[in-house]
Protein backbone atom coordinates (compact mmCIF):
# COMPACT_ATOMS: atom_id res chain seq x y z
CA UNK A 1 0.00 0.00 0.00
CA UNK A 2 3.28 2.66 0.17
CA UNK A 3 4.85 1.70 -1.88
CA UNK A 4 1.39 2.57 -4.57
CA UNK A 5 1.61 5.72 -2.54
CA UNK A 6 4.95 6.25 -3.26
CA UNK A 7 4.52 5.52 -6.69
CA UNK A 8 1.40 7.83 -7.03
CA UNK A 9 3.90 10.89 -5.47
CA UNK A 10 7.18 10.07 -7.50
CA UNK A 11 5.54 9.25 -10.99
CA UNK A 12 3.79 12.64 -11.46
CA UNK A 13 7.12 14.38 -10.03
CA UNK A 14 9.53 12.66 -12.79
CA UNK A 15 7.41 13.34 -15.52
CA UNK A 16 7.52 17.25 -14.51
CA UNK A 17 10.83 17.11 -14.15
CA UNK A 18 11.33 15.25 -17.61
CA UNK A 19 9.10 17.90 -19.41
CA UNK A 20 10.76 20.80 -18.26
CA UNK A 21 13.92 19.41 -19.35
CA UNK A 22 12.74 18.89 -22.37
CA UNK A 23 11.04 22.54 -23.15
CA UNK A 24 13.27 25.01 -24.82
CA UNK A 25 14.86 27.82 -22.19
CA UNK A 26 12.94 30.26 -24.25
CA UNK A 27 9.93 28.94 -23.80
CA UNK A 28 6.95 31.53 -22.60
CA UNK A 29 10.03 33.53 -22.12
CA UNK A 30 9.08 37.41 -23.47
CA UNK A 31 10.15 39.05 -26.60
CA UNK A 32 13.32 41.04 -24.73
CA UNK A 33 15.33 37.95 -24.77
CA UNK A 34 14.37 37.09 -28.36
CA UNK A 35 15.11 40.41 -29.80
CA UNK A 36 18.38 40.62 -27.93
CA UNK A 37 19.67 37.41 -30.11
CA UNK A 38 17.47 38.55 -33.39
CA UNK A 39 20.66 41.13 -33.79
CA UNK A 40 23.62 40.85 -36.58
CA UNK A 41 25.20 38.63 -33.85
CA UNK A 42 22.46 36.16 -33.47
CA UNK A 43 21.75 36.00 -36.81
CA UNK A 44 21.55 32.64 -38.47
CA UNK A 45 21.72 33.70 -41.93
CA UNK A 46 24.34 35.90 -43.43
CA UNK A 47 22.75 39.13 -45.11
CA UNK A 48 23.62 37.68 -48.16
CA UNK A 49 21.64 34.77 -48.02
CA UNK A 50 18.76 36.52 -46.74
CA UNK A 51 18.97 38.71 -49.77
CA UNK A 52 19.22 35.91 -51.83
CA UNK A 53 16.39 33.95 -50.54
CA UNK A 54 14.45 37.33 -51.18
CA UNK A 55 15.24 37.23 -54.66
CA UNK A 56 13.98 33.37 -54.67
CA UNK A 57 10.84 34.32 -53.22
CA UNK A 58 10.27 37.12 -55.82
CA UNK A 59 11.34 34.79 -58.94
CA UNK A 60 9.17 32.07 -57.29
CA UNK A 61 6.43 34.59 -57.31
CA UNK A 62 6.61 36.02 -60.69
CA UNK A 63 7.08 32.09 -61.98
CA UNK A 64 3.47 31.88 -60.48
CA UNK A 65 2.38 35.07 -61.89
CA UNK A 66 3.28 33.41 -65.45
CA UNK A 67 1.99 30.31 -64.61
CA UNK A 68 -1.45 31.69 -64.05
CA UNK A 69 -1.60 33.67 -67.49
CA UNK A 70 -0.52 31.27 -69.30
CA UNK A 71 -4.03 29.37 -67.29
CA UNK A 72 -5.62 32.29 -68.11
CA UNK A 73 -4.72 32.27 -71.87
CA UNK A 74 -5.35 29.06 -72.56
CA UNK A 75 -8.87 28.91 -70.96
CA UNK A 76 -9.82 32.13 -72.98
CA UNK A 77 -8.83 30.75 -76.41
CA UNK A 78 -11.00 27.16 -75.26
CA UNK A 79 -13.65 29.76 -74.53
CA UNK A 80 -13.15 31.69 -77.60
CA UNK A 81 -13.06 28.23 -80.08
CA UNK A 82 -16.16 26.98 -77.74
CA UNK A 83 -18.04 30.66 -78.71
CA UNK A 84 -17.00 30.17 -82.58
CA UNK A 85 -17.95 26.47 -82.65
CA UNK A 86 -21.38 27.57 -81.22
CA UNK A 87 -21.72 30.74 -83.71
CA UNK A 88 -20.85 28.14 -86.92
CA UNK A 89 -23.57 25.97 -85.09
CA UNK A 90 -25.96 28.61 -84.84
CA UNK A 91 -25.97 29.74 -88.28
CA UNK A 92 -25.84 26.70 -89.44
CA UNK A 93 -29.41 25.63 -87.67
CA UNK A 94 -30.53 29.29 -88.90
CA UNK A 95 -30.05 28.21 -92.71
CA UNK A 96 -31.09 24.96 -92.54
CA UNK A 97 -34.38 26.56 -90.83
CA UNK A 98 -34.40 28.79 -94.16
CA UNK A 99 -33.98 25.85 -96.42
CA UNK A 100 -37.21 24.20 -94.73
CA UNK A 101 -38.88 27.76 -95.07
CA UNK A 102 -37.90 27.83 -98.71
CA UNK A 103 -39.37 24.09 -99.12
CA UNK A 104 -42.50 25.24 -97.23
CA UNK A 105 -42.95 28.23 -99.72
CA UNK A 106 -42.87 25.65 -102.50
CA UNK A 107 -44.47 22.46 -101.19
CA UNK A 108 -41.91 19.52 -100.47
Amino acid sequence: MKNSKLLLVVTPVILVALLQGCTPKTAGADSAYLNKNRGAAGAQISKAEAEQYSRQQGLTADEIRLENMKRHQTTDAIQEGAAAASSVSQATTGAVDAINSLKGLFGR
